[in-house]
């Protein structure tokens, strides 16, 4: 069988790494871009959400090139996205497809057992632990990054370096590579040209998991606060839910979980998605953010529902709020940006 999984960020370099280790047959779509929101637009309803419609483009794609199996997972509460996997199945029906999708329901040992001829979970574990680490690995150098792009001298260079480290992460077999391409990328990003000023506005960007993490979906908001001299600071990383380490996920050391107990005095049960944290981090971070970039997919429940709660939080700096679907236009966000990092450094001298 020949599995097929829609994009989410960088997320595909770690599942790519499971299933080369396993000997699963992987079918990646394209990253994501107009062609496959084009797609996802004409068979999604018309009132479905930008994660719904890219991630439907995906699966069109990945049965056109040949996969039989679909894997999507879901979610609890008020949020849609444990919706998705039913309407989206029964779309590609509709459209002549046949396949077998499977959601996490079922589970990922469940799906990585069929593909493999019910490999040892030794060997499952193991090849879990691989692709995790390669997608921590690019975390910590998005990290740095963020902190490079809006002092860097010459604008572009770490995303230059950023692109140049996936490849190479995406090719490591081994450990030791990963290793040593981490300290290589961290010397050269360290090593860039900066102009020397002042510490740079310091931005939380929180919201929606989809939209936050897929560069596309957001219209590349992170790079933009970059140029504009803004050191941004992402609330949700995949590891943040999916950590190698079981010790972060005991004892509530996530910044999901932390988030959590800020939001408390606002938010007396869960919001579904990540709604609840999305307030949270406006409390979490009161003193050290100077304003924070609130996104969400036009529609979506429990970001709707913490964006009307922001407002009677009486801690943490100011928010703007960006809302994504197919009609919204990158000039528009890059006017709402420039408006309000312009207030924050006015904010920030006064």
């Amino acid at each position: 069988m020949r599995l097929g999984v829609p994009h989410l960020g960088d997320v595909w370099i770690g599942v790519k790494a499971m299933a080369r280790e396993l000997n699963v047959d992987l079918v990646l779509p394209p990253s994501n871009n107009q062609k496959t929101l084009a797609l996802g637009i004409k068979y999604s309803p018309e009132t479905a959400c930008l994660p719904f419609k890219l991630t439907l483009g995906n699966m069109i794609e990945a049965l056109k090139m040949g996969a039989d199996m679909l894997f999507i997972p879901g979610g609890p509460g008020p949020c849609r996205f444990g919706y998705y996997n039913k309407v989206q199945k029964q779309i590609l029906i509709e459209l002549g497809y046949q396949f077998e999708m499977v959601t996490q329901g079922r589970g990922l040992t469940y799906i990585l057992q069929k593909l493999t001829n019910n490999a040892p979970m030794w060997k499952i574990v193991k090849a879990y632990m691989f692709g995790i680490t390669k997608l921590n690995i690019l975390e910590n150098l998005e990290r740095e990054i963020q902190k490079v792009r809006p002092v860097e001298q010459k604008k572009g260079e770490a995303n230059r370096i950023y692109q140049e480290a996936i490849f190479a992460v995406d090719n490591a077999a081994t450990y030791s590579e990963l290793r040593k391409l981490r300290r290589d990328f961290l010397k050269r990003l360290h090593s860039v040209p900066i102009i020397e000023t002042g510490l740079p506005l310091m931005v939380g960007v929180t919201g929606e998991f989809y939209v936050l993490i897929d560069r596309f979906s957001n219209m590349d908001v992170e790079i933009e606060l970059g140029k504009l001299g803004v050191e941004v600071r992402r609330a949700i990383f995949v590891s943040h839910l999916v950590s190698a380490n079981p010790f972060i996920l005991l004892l509530g050391l996530r910044e999901k979980d932390r988030a959590h107990k800020a939001a408390r005095k606002y938010v007396s049960h869960h919001l579904g998605g990540d709604g609840w944290q999305s307030v949270g981090e406006k409390v979490l971070h009161d003193k050290d953010w100077d304003g924070i970039v609130h996104l969400e997919p036009f529609g979506c429940l429990p970001e709707i529902m913490a964006r009307n709660i922001m407002p009677s939080v009486k801690e943490g700096p100011p928010v703007l709020n960006l809302i994504y679907d197919e009609q919204t236009s990158k000039v528009g966000m890059l006017s709402r940006l420039e408006a309000f990092v312009d207030m924050l450094y006015r904010r920030k001298r006064a």
